[in-house]
């Protein structure tokens, strides 16, 4: 395969051609914060997240951005972090209820981008008054989901499609109400569960634990 040579944080590092930012720095164990990247779908960039510093100074998301020869990729710097947290503030501050005893806490995504960032979520003020809790819903016979702690990431919608050439998943409502819900005969449903496995801040949970 044709391989380029570029530079990541002053670190060179060789990568296939036409390959993203974001794949090359995970290959090479350089975090990115990102929510609704997964190895096996399409990167919608819808997240923003993984927002980098290439070449002289221009922001764009590396889960999008194909690596070119001898460019030069900051993942860190004064214009990145100020974006980064902005964005991570504003979805903790839509995010309801603590990380105390959720099911997703420790291999959640969301708290793996706060700690690398040293945001303290207790000092960040909510967008809203925060409503009352809300129940798990039940969405079909295999998972229930947490409204409270959805991310909107996208990544169980895409999930279903790429698996099943139709997603029996899709987004209800809008701006600060959007959520999740199943559409049609939940008996369409093939239990496969990929969808509770790729949630990256661990909100559908399968009902068999």
């Amino acid at each position: 395969m044709d391989k380029i040579a570029l530079f990541i944080n002053g670190q060179r590092v060789f990568a296939t051609r036409g390959a993203t930012i974001l794949e090359v720095a995970l290959e090479n164990t350089i975090y990115i914060p990102h929510l609704c990247y997964h190895p096996s779908l399409e990167h919608p960039g819808t997240c923003r997240l993984c927002i980098v510093e290439v070449n002289s100074g221009r922001l764009v998301t590396s889960c999008r951005t194909p690596v070119e020869e001898g460019m030069e990729v900051k993942t860190h710097s004064p214009k990145v972090d100020k974006a980064v947290r902005i964005l991570v503030e504003l979805l903790i501050a839509d995010h309801h209820a603590s990380c105390q005893g959720c099911p997703g806490s420790g291999r959640c995504e969301l708290q793996k981008i706060m700690s690398n960032l040293r945001i303290d979520r207790r000092r960040v003020r909510r967008l809203r008054p925060p409503k009352e809790e809300l129940p798990l819903e039940s969405l079909n016979r295999c998972f229930d989901y947490d409204v409270n702690k959805c991310v909107r990431c996208g990544i169980c919608v895409q999930t279903c499609e790429d698996l099943h050439g139709v997603s029996y998943l899709y987004f209800v409502d809008r701006g600060y109400d959007t959520k999740i819900a199943f559409f049609g005969d939940e008996s369409k449903c093939l239990s496969c569960l990929k969808c509770t496995i790729r949630c990256p801040v661990g909100i559908l949970t399968s009902k068999s634990r």
